[in-house]
């Protein structure tokens, strides 16, 4: 036998790509993983006004970040929308946007902080949407997760529950955000707004 080609590697983007189009996928919660996203509590990240929280629609850019400026870039409430953050290892630095679709203009963004960076070693973290979403608006991400050679880190995508997630832009790391600051019981997360409830909201 041959040797595999780099497409052939068993990298989580891979998996994404090859996952993506499977007849179940978005049936059920769709996680990639090195480890279990830990937990932090709200009142860590609003201390010091540390976090900068994001709507969907919104993107946030630090570069090399230092100890001066706020250490979290997170999204509360997160259902439909999906939230992705590009951590570069080597400045530190970090690109993070939350919306419904992966248009030019996020596509534009995300591009852009890549090819500011000289020989980064870049991190991918996708979260986000509920059980039986369309899927297409991940296809144009995979496709320049894949132009760029991104490395992904972490895929939590589809199932029922509601997510609040931070990322930590001094490490990239991401954590569960405790809103209520302890440890949530079973089916206390399950998400009950509709989509049309969610596209409502968008508008208002």
């Amino acid at each position: 036998m041959g040797a595999k080609s780099p497409c052939d590697a068993l990298t989580f983007e891979n998996l994404f790509f090859k996952d993506l189009h499977a007849n179940d996928f978005a049936k059920q919660q769709y996680v990639r993983a090195f480890k279990k996203r830990p937990h932090l509590s709200k009142i860590k990240l609003d201390s010091y006004s540390n976090c900068t929280y994001l709507k969907a629609g919104e993107v946030f850019e630090s570069k090399a970040y230092n100890e001066l400026e706020r250490r979290y870039v997170s999204a509360l409430s997160l259902t439909y929308d999906l939230f992705v953050s590009i951590y570069d290892v080597n400045t530190r630095s970090t690109a993070a946007a939350r919306f419904v679709n992966f248009d030019r203009t996020v596509q534009h963004y995300f591009e852009g902080f890549v090819k500011s960076l000289r020989r980064p070693a870049l991190e991918v973290r996708v979260m986000g949407m509920q059980d039986n979403q369309q899927v297409s608006t991940l296809y144009g991400l995979a496709d320049m997760i894949a132009q760029h050679r991104l490395e992904v880190f972490e895929v939590d995508l589809f199932g029922k529950n509601t997510r609040h997630i931070a990322i930590d832009m001094a490490t990239g790391m991401s954590f569960n955000v405790l809103v209520e600051d302890r440890i949530y019981k079973p089916g206390e997360l399950e998400n009950k707004m509709t989509m049309e409830q969610f596209e409502k909201g968008l508008k208002a």
